[in-house]
Protein backbone atom coordinates (compact mmCIF):
# COMPACT_ATOMS: atom_id res chain seq x y z
CA UNK A 1 0.00 0.00 0.00
CA UNK A 2 1.23 3.39 -0.94
CA UNK A 3 1.81 6.00 1.99
CA UNK A 4 -0.09 8.99 1.43
CA UNK A 5 3.02 11.35 0.80
CA UNK A 6 4.24 9.15 -2.27
CA UNK A 7 0.42 9.21 -3.39
CA UNK A 8 0.08 13.00 -3.02
CA UNK A 9 3.47 13.51 -4.90
CA UNK A 10 2.39 11.26 -7.43
CA UNK A 11 -0.88 13.45 -8.56
CA UNK A 12 1.09 16.37 -7.56
CA UNK A 13 3.38 15.24 -10.80
CA UNK A 14 0.09 13.41 -13.06
CA UNK A 15 -1.38 17.26 -12.65
CA UNK A 16 1.86 19.31 -13.66
CA UNK A 17 1.90 16.71 -16.39
CA UNK A 18 -1.82 17.36 -17.68
CA UNK A 19 -1.35 20.99 -17.07
CA UNK A 20 2.04 21.48 -19.18
CA UNK A 21 0.61 19.69 -22.09
CA UNK A 22 -2.75 22.14 -22.02
CA UNK A 23 -0.79 25.29 -22.23
CA UNK A 24 -1.76 27.83 -25.06
CA UNK A 25 0.71 27.51 -27.74
CA UNK A 26 2.01 30.82 -28.83
CA UNK A 27 1.25 32.14 -32.10
CA UNK A 28 4.63 31.80 -34.38
CA UNK A 29 5.61 35.41 -35.85
CA UNK A 30 5.03 35.83 -39.23
CA UNK A 31 8.22 35.81 -41.18
CA UNK A 32 8.06 38.16 -44.11
CA UNK A 33 11.85 38.44 -44.83
CA UNK A 34 14.81 36.09 -45.98
CA UNK A 35 18.17 36.33 -45.45
CA UNK A 36 20.57 34.47 -47.93
CA UNK A 37 23.25 33.11 -45.09
CA UNK A 38 26.12 33.18 -48.09
CA UNK A 39 25.69 37.12 -49.06
CA UNK A 40 23.55 38.86 -46.54
CA UNK A 41 21.21 40.17 -48.91
CA UNK A 42 17.49 40.20 -47.72
CA UNK A 43 14.76 38.96 -49.87
CA UNK A 44 10.99 39.80 -48.92
CA UNK A 45 8.61 36.93 -48.82
CA UNK A 46 7.32 35.80 -52.00
CA UNK A 47 3.19 35.25 -51.46
CA UNK A 48 0.20 34.51 -54.11
CA UNK A 49 -3.46 34.79 -52.91
CA UNK A 50 -6.27 33.95 -55.29
CA UNK A 51 -9.90 34.80 -54.81
CA UNK A 52 -13.01 35.13 -56.56
CA UNK A 53 -15.78 38.48 -56.86
CA UNK A 54 -18.28 39.70 -58.85
CA UNK A 55 -17.80 42.75 -60.93
CA UNK A 56 -21.04 44.24 -63.38
CA UNK A 57 -22.79 40.91 -62.54
CA UNK A 58 -20.42 38.39 -63.49
CA UNK A 59 -18.03 36.82 -61.88
CA UNK A 60 -14.29 36.85 -61.89
CA UNK A 61 -11.05 34.69 -60.22
CA UNK A 62 -8.33 36.95 -59.61
CA UNK A 63 -4.58 36.25 -58.88
CA UNK A 64 -2.18 38.65 -57.43
CA UNK A 65 1.35 37.46 -55.97
CA UNK A 66 4.56 39.63 -54.63
CA UNK A 67 7.59 37.48 -55.72
CA UNK A 68 11.68 38.44 -55.46
CA UNK A 69 13.75 38.96 -58.23
CA UNK A 70 17.46 37.62 -58.17
CA UNK A 71 18.51 38.40 -61.41
CA UNK A 72 17.81 42.03 -60.86
CA UNK A 73 20.91 44.77 -59.10
CA UNK A 74 20.77 44.57 -55.30
CA UNK A 75 19.09 47.63 -53.76
CA UNK A 76 20.39 49.35 -50.60
CA UNK A 77 17.58 50.76 -48.25
CA UNK A 78 17.86 53.96 -46.18
CA UNK A 79 19.46 51.72 -43.52
CA UNK A 80 22.17 50.31 -45.19
CA UNK A 81 20.71 46.87 -45.77
CA UNK A 82 20.96 45.38 -49.09
CA UNK A 83 17.26 44.14 -50.57
CA UNK A 84 16.82 41.95 -53.90
CA UNK A 85 13.87 43.76 -55.81
CA UNK A 86 10.24 42.61 -55.77
CA UNK A 87 7.85 42.53 -58.41
CA UNK A 88 4.11 42.14 -58.34
CA UNK A 89 2.17 40.18 -60.80
CA UNK A 90 -1.91 40.28 -61.21
CA UNK A 91 -3.77 38.50 -63.23
CA UNK A 92 -8.08 38.34 -63.97
CA UNK A 93 -9.80 35.93 -65.81
CA UNK A 94 -13.88 35.30 -66.49
CA UNK A 95 -13.94 31.58 -67.16
CA UNK A 96 -11.19 31.00 -70.01
CA UNK A 97 -10.85 34.48 -71.27
CA UNK A 98 -8.00 36.23 -69.84
CA UNK A 99 -8.89 39.95 -68.90
CA UNK A 100 -5.60 41.43 -66.99
CA UNK A 101 -2.27 39.62 -66.63
CA UNK A 102 0.57 42.40 -65.70
CA UNK A 103 3.74 42.24 -63.89
CA UNK A 104 4.78 45.83 -62.37
CA UNK A 105 8.15 46.86 -61.31
CA UNK A 106 9.07 50.18 -59.18
CA UNK A 107 9.95 51.69 -62.47
CA UNK A 108 6.44 51.18 -63.80
CA UNK A 109 5.52 53.83 -61.07
CA UNK A 110 7.79 56.27 -61.49
CA UNK A 111 5.83 59.19 -62.86
CA UNK A 112 4.06 59.05 -59.02
CA UNK A 113 6.54 57.81 -57.05
CA UNK A 114 9.86 60.42 -56.39
CA UNK A 115 12.91 59.23 -57.97
CA UNK A 116 14.69 59.27 -54.89
CA UNK A 117 12.17 57.41 -52.88
CA UNK A 118 12.88 54.97 -56.09
CA UNK A 119 16.36 54.44 -55.67
CA UNK A 120 15.99 52.74 -52.14
CA UNK A 121 12.46 51.39 -52.71
CA UNK A 122 10.86 48.32 -54.24
CA UNK A 123 7.70 46.95 -54.77
CA UNK A 124 6.35 45.32 -50.51
CA UNK A 125 3.21 44.33 -51.51
CA UNK A 126 -0.18 44.23 -53.23
CA UNK A 127 -3.94 43.74 -51.83
CA UNK A 128 -7.07 43.81 -53.33
CA UNK A 129 -8.99 47.49 -52.06
CA UNK A 130 -12.44 46.21 -50.49
CA UNK A 131 -13.36 49.61 -49.53
CA UNK A 132 -13.54 50.60 -53.69
CA UNK A 133 -15.31 47.83 -54.52
CA UNK A 134 -17.82 48.82 -52.38
CA UNK A 135 -18.08 51.82 -53.51
CA UNK A 136 -18.16 50.95 -57.24
CA UNK A 137 -18.83 47.56 -58.10
CA UNK A 138 -17.73 48.27 -62.30
CA UNK A 139 -13.96 47.90 -62.18
CA UNK A 140 -11.33 45.49 -59.72
CA UNK A 141 -9.12 47.67 -57.59
CA UNK A 142 -5.80 46.95 -56.16
CA UNK A 143 -3.34 48.60 -53.79
CA UNK A 144 0.23 47.97 -54.94
CA UNK A 145 2.84 49.61 -52.57
CA UNK A 146 6.28 50.70 -53.78
CA UNK A 147 8.32 51.40 -50.11
CA UNK A 148 11.14 50.67 -47.77
CA UNK A 149 11.65 47.06 -47.57
CA UNK A 150 12.63 47.27 -44.38
CA UNK A 151 9.29 45.53 -42.16
CA UNK A 152 10.40 48.21 -39.39
CA UNK A 153 9.96 50.83 -41.42
CA UNK A 154 6.46 52.79 -42.83
CA UNK A 155 7.74 54.82 -45.43
CA UNK A 156 5.72 53.53 -48.38
CA UNK A 157 3.56 54.75 -51.16
CA UNK A 158 0.37 53.08 -51.52
CA UNK A 159 -0.54 52.98 -55.49
CA UNK A 160 -4.42 52.34 -56.30
CA UNK A 161 -4.35 49.85 -59.68
CA UNK A 162 -8.19 49.99 -61.38
CA UNK A 163 -8.52 47.54 -64.01
CA UNK A 164 -11.52 48.13 -65.87
CA UNK A 165 -13.64 45.06 -67.00
CA UNK A 166 -12.07 45.57 -70.48
CA UNK A 167 -8.38 45.24 -69.14
CA UNK A 168 -7.47 48.71 -69.71
CA UNK A 169 -5.91 49.99 -66.34
CA UNK A 170 -5.23 53.60 -64.67
CA UNK A 171 -3.11 54.33 -61.82
CA UNK A 172 -3.07 56.49 -59.03
CA UNK A 173 -2.32 57.79 -55.36
CA UNK A 174 -4.44 55.56 -53.03
CA UNK A 175 -6.44 57.32 -50.50
CA UNK A 176 -9.34 54.77 -49.56
CA UNK A 177 -8.02 51.73 -48.14
CA UNK A 178 -9.39 48.56 -47.02
CA UNK A 179 -7.39 45.32 -48.43
CA UNK A 180 -8.08 42.09 -45.94
CA UNK A 181 -10.84 39.89 -46.85
CA UNK A 182 -12.39 38.10 -44.22
CA UNK A 183 -12.81 35.29 -45.91
CA UNK A 184 -12.05 34.33 -49.27
CA UNK A 185 -15.12 34.00 -51.61
CA UNK A 186 -16.76 36.59 -49.55
CA UNK A 187 -16.18 39.49 -52.79
CA UNK A 188 -19.57 37.46 -54.52
CA UNK A 189 -22.35 39.94 -54.39
CA UNK A 190 -25.15 38.04 -53.79
CA UNK A 191 -27.45 41.16 -55.04
CA UNK A 192 -26.27 40.63 -58.61
CA UNK A 193 -27.16 38.36 -61.42
CA UNK A 194 -23.76 36.87 -61.27
CA UNK A 195 -24.35 32.84 -61.80
CA UNK A 196 -22.41 31.38 -58.70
Amino acid sequence: MKTPQILTISLLAIFLISCKGNQPQQPEERVIEDINPETGVISLRDYTFSDTITIGGKLYDYTYSLEHVDSMPILINPQGLEYTESRVKISIRQGDTTIFDKIFYKSNFQDIVPENFLKTSTMVGVNYNFTKHDEDRSAFYFIVTVGDPDETSDMAYPLELKVDTDGTYSIKKAEHLETESLNPGLNIDPSTDASV
